[in-house]
């Protein structure tokens, strides 16, 4: 990178953030970079990758020759290389400052953000290559702020949080500064959880309920420094907690209530029985004997575990077949299929029960979803 910013590789990669797999360190040919705005990597003094993995980011410990030009290309960079690429601009009217304090706890991520960054913004290409994650943002300020994704735009304050994804392009807008706290989660592990989940994409949320506030508090005492260890089975209960205490925030019911309650061999049957339904509900001749006989439990137990989450089989298997559908008519790229073989592809064998869920589910037919975004 630029300034003397290098960077080296140590330990296991931690999932698709690259900044938490490398140490950080200034170049031998600069007397005074910018690797001095970035600290604690998460990487103790024995050289062992730390389960519970940090990195601090602040243009207040910038070299004091930085002009706000300089600051905020090094804010850029920084991006780039934890998250990805942004485009970004500050606002005009004061000096530039930024900050991210920011934890890996497993597969979640936990950042705080504050500062006058104006814009930050994502194209399609550089989303693409982001991890798939969804992100719940909570603010702890009064300023405006904006989100807008998938055509639609939330106005965050401190009643508001929103939940957007990192996958698709992204506009943030703040006219003052700001701070706010973010809580970042696989996909595939909400998916499993909440059915509908992206339903809920920039869309406004209230913050006063109490699973939010819980969730603010508990986010906010594991960025503090000492706010978690590197134990592994510590480490491991932080992350289902996280993960339930989002869930229950995102007002998932009885179905997310029944995850996050239920534990031991209970709850890691459901999970792998989840997991088998997103991998084979595309197969149309897919049924719960086909799990049953996988985990060498009977059709019957495995519905009864499904039934106590919330939903059943049938309709867990339904709503993935149309959230996929829904996401094929969408996408330009298969405008040259027609909807029945679409309607195929995702394990529905008759095209005129395809029609008539897909309509009951979304409030328009295949067709009039076809090639429109604000479907999704």
């Amino acid at each position: 990178m630029r300034n003397g910013f290098v960077q080296k590789r140590t330990g296991t990669p931690c999932r698709s953030y690259p900044a938490f797999n490398c140490g950080v360190k200034c170049n031998d040919k600069c007397s005074a970079g910018s690797a001095s705005a970035v600290r604690g990597l998460g990487y103790p003094a024995n050289g062992q990758r730390s389960l519970l993995n940090r990195i601090n980011f602040s243009t207040d410990d910038l070299p004091t020759q930085f002009d706000d030009r300089a600051r905020l290309s090094e804010w850029r960079d920084f991006l780039r290389g934890v998250i990805g690429s942004f485009e970004v601009s500050r606002l005009p009217d004061r000096p530039f400052s930024q900050s991210m304090e920011a934890a890996q706890v497993g597969g979640a991520l936990l950042a705080r953000f504050s500062g006058t960054t104006d814009r930050m913004s994502t194209s399609s290409s550089s989303a693409a290559t982001m991890p798939p994650d969804y992100f719940l943002c909570l603010r702890s300020d009064p300023g405006p702020t904006s989100f807008s994704q998938r055509g639609r735009e939330v106005i965050a304050d401190t009643a508001t949080a929103v939940l957007c994804t990192c996958n698709d392009p992204l506009d943030f807008r703040a006219g003052d500064r700001y701070a706010f706290l973010t809580v970042a989660i696989p996909q595939g592990r909400l998916e499993d959880l909440i059915a509908g989940v992206a339903d809920l994409v920039a869309r406004p949320l209230d913050s006063s309920t109490p699973a939010m506030r819980h969730l603010r508090r508990y986010v906010t005492l594991l960025n503090e420094p000492e706010g978690a260890g590197d134990d592994p089975d510590l480490t491991a209960h932080i992350e289902t907690t996280l993960v339930d205490l989002v869930t229950l925030a995102l007002g998932a019911g009885r179905d997310a209530t029944e995850t996050a309650r239920m534990r031991g061999q209970r709850a890691a049957r459901l999970q792998d029985i989840l997991s088998d339904i997103r991998a084979g509900f595309a197969n149309p001749a897919f049924s719960s004997n086909d799990i049953a006989r996988r985990l060498g439990v009977t059709p019957r137990y495995v519905q009864t575990l499904l039934q106590e989450a919330g939903s059943s089989f049938t309709e867990r298997v339904l709503e993935l077949r149309l959230q996929r559908a829904r996401a094929m008519l969408s996408d330009p790229r298969r405008d040259r299929m027609k909807v029945g073989e679409i309607a195929e592809a995702c394990g529905f064998s008759e095209i005129s029960y395809f029609n008539r869920c897909f309509r009951r589910r979304f409030g328009l037919t295949p067709t009039a979803a076809r090639g429109d975004p604000n479907s999704l």
